[in-house]
C-alpha cells in the first residue's frame, strides 16, 4: 500500500470535499497524511487519517478577520483581487513555513493528492522530491476552454474567449496576483519557472480529478487529456453527521425550516445577510434555521432576530440537515451547492465570491434555484423559492440524478489506479 499525502487549507468548502477521498483511501489500506491548518484537525478526528499542521493557520477563522475585503473584491474583476488576499498575505509571506510543513510529510510520500491553489506550494516539493502530484479540482469554470471565457466575464465567442484566458496567463496578470514570488521561492529551490504561470500552475501534469459532477459542470473538448470530472465528494460531517442535540431539538419542534448558511466567507463579508433572510422568512410565515461560521455573528443575529422561528447556531455540519429542510439559502460555495443539490432541496443563491456567482448561474440555468443579487428584493425571492413548484420539482429531480453518482469512488479509483501503473 502507499503514503499519501492529502493537502487542503483556507475555506471549509476548500477542506471538506478532500476529507471524504482521503478516508476512503485510508479504508483501503493507505497511509493517508492530511495536511492542513490546525483548526480543522479536532473536526476530523472520528476520520481514520493522521492530520499534520500545514504550517500556517490559514483557515476560516482567520479568514472571518477579512470580511471586508472579501465583500469589496469577492466578485470584481472575475474574482483576480482574491488573489492578493491568498496568495498575497496568506501564502506568500508564509512560504517558507508551508514549504516545510509539507515538505516534512512529501519526503516518505508516494503521491500528493492536493487543492490546486494549495498545489503551488505542494508541487515545489513533489518536483524537487520526484513525487508526482495529482490536483483535486474544485474550479472547472477556470480550467481555459475556447468555449467559455473565464469566470465572470462575458461570451463574445471562440476568438474573444482565447484572448481572455491568454490575459489571464500573461505576465501582467501573474503579477497581479504575486506570481514572480513563487517564481523567486521556486529559484531559490533550484527548479525551473520557464512560461511558468498561476493559472496553468495550479493543474498537475501527472492528472486533475474535477470533484464535480459531469451532469453539472459540462466537460469541454478542449480540456486536457488528463482532466477528469468524477463527481461531488461530499462529506457528511465529523461523527458521520451527528446533529447536536439543541438543533435536532429545535428541527423536532416545528415544521422543516429554511436553512440559512452561507459559508466561511460570505458570512464574514455580509453577516447582516442572516437578519435580512431571518425578517424575510418571518414575513412570510417560515423557520429558519442559520448557521453563520462563528459564534461573533451567531450571537449578532441571535440579538437581531430575538425570534424563537429563527434558530441560529454559529456551525454544524450541513448533510444530515437537509432531509429536515424545506429548501436553503446559500452563498454559491462548491461545498454547500453540491451538498443542497444532492439533497434535490431549491436554492436561493446570494453569492461573494466569483465562483460563487457562476453556481447561481449554473443553477439558474439548470432551473434547480435562483440568484439573488439585491438583498432588498429578499422577501419576494424567498416567495418565489418556497412556492415556484417548478423549481422544487427540477431540484429534486436533479437531485435524484446526482444520487445515483458516487465521486469518492470514482475519484479513488483513478487515484488507485495511478498508484497501481508505477
Amino acid at each position: 500500500m502507499a503514503r499519501v499525502v492529502v493537502y487542503s487549507m483556507a475555506h471549509r468548502g476548500d477542506v471538506f470535499p478532500f476529507v471524504p477521498v482521503a478516508s476512503e483511501l485510508s479504508r483501503r489500506g493507505h497511509d493517508v497524511r492530511f495536511v492542513v491548518p490546525r483548526e480543522f484537525h479536532s473536526i476530523m478526528g472520528s476520520e481514520p487519517f493522521r492530520t499534520v499542521h500545514s504550517g500556517t493557520d490559514f483557515g476560516p477563522s482567520t479568514l472571518d478577520a477579512h470580511g471586508a475585503y472579501l465583500a469589496r473584491w469577492g466578485m470584481r474583476l472575475g474574482g483576480a483581487m482574491l488573489l492578493r488576499l491568498y496568495f498575497g498575505t496568506f501564502t506568500i509571506p508564509h512560504l517558507a513555513e508551508l514549504f516545510m510543513a509539507v515538505d516534512a510529510e512529501i519526503a516518505s510520500a508516494d503521491l500528493v493528492v492536493a487543492h490546486p491553489a494549495a498545489s503551488l506550494v505542494a508541487a515545489m516539493s513533489c518536483e524537487r522530491r520526484g513525487v508526482p502530484w495529482i490536483v483535486g479540482d474544485l474550479f472547472p469554470m477556470l480550467v481555459p476552454t475556447n468555449r467559455v471565457p473565464p469566470a465572470g466575464m462575458p461570451n463574445l465567442g471562440p476568438g474573444m474567449n482565447r484572448r481572455m484566458w491568454s490575459l489571464a496567463r500573461s505576465r501582467a496578470a501573474g503579477r497581479a496576483g504575486g506570481a514572480p514570488a513563487f517564481v523567486d521561492f521556486r529559484a531559490r529551490l533550484g527548479l525551473g519557472s520557464d512560461d511558468w504561470n498561476l493559472l496553468d500552475a495550479r493543474l498537475s501534469p501527472f492528472g486533475n480529478l474535477a470533484l464535480s459532477s459531469p451532469l453539472y459542470s459540462p466537460a469541454q473538448p478542449d480540456w486536457p487529456t488528463n482532466y477528469r470530472l468524477t463527481g461531488f465528494t461530499s462529506w457528511a460531517g465529523a461523527d458521520d453527521g451527528a446533529i447536536p442535540d439543541e438543533i435536532m431539538t429545535f428541527l423536532d419542534g416545528g415544521d422543516p425550516p429554511v436553512i440559512v448558511t452561507l459559508g466561511s466567507s460570505a458570512a464574514s463579508a455580509r453577516p447582516e445577510l442572516f437578519e435580512v433572510i431571518g425578517n424575510a422568512l418571518r414575513a412570510v410565515g417560515r423557520r429558519g434555521l442559520h448557521l453563520t461560521s462563528n459564534q461573533a455573528i451567531a450571537d449578532r443575529t441571535r440579538n437581531a432576530l430575538a425570534d424563537e422561528s429563527q434558530g441560529v447556531w454559529p456551525f454544524s455540519p450541513l448533510a444530515p440537515l437537509l432531509p429536515r429542510a424545506e429548501a436553503i439559502v446559500h452563498s454559491g460555495a462548491h461545498g454547500t451547492n453540491a451538498l443542497a443539490m444532492q439533497a434535490g432541496l431549491p436554492s436561493l443563491i446570494i453569492p461573494c465570491l466569483f465562483d460563487q456567482l457562476w453556481h447561481g448561474r449554473r443553477q439558474v440555468e439548470l432551473g434547480t434555484g435562483i440568484l439573488l443579487r439585491k438583498p432588498s428584493r429578499a422577501e419576494e425571492a424567498i416567495k418565489q423559492l418556497i412556492r415556484d413548484s417548478a423549481i422544487r420539482a427540477r431540484a429534486a429531480a436533479f437531485g435524484r440524478e446526482l444520487r445515483g453518482e458516487d465521486g469518492t469512488t470514482a475519484a479513488v479509483d483513478a487515484i488507485a489506479a495511478f498508484l497501481a501503473s508505477g
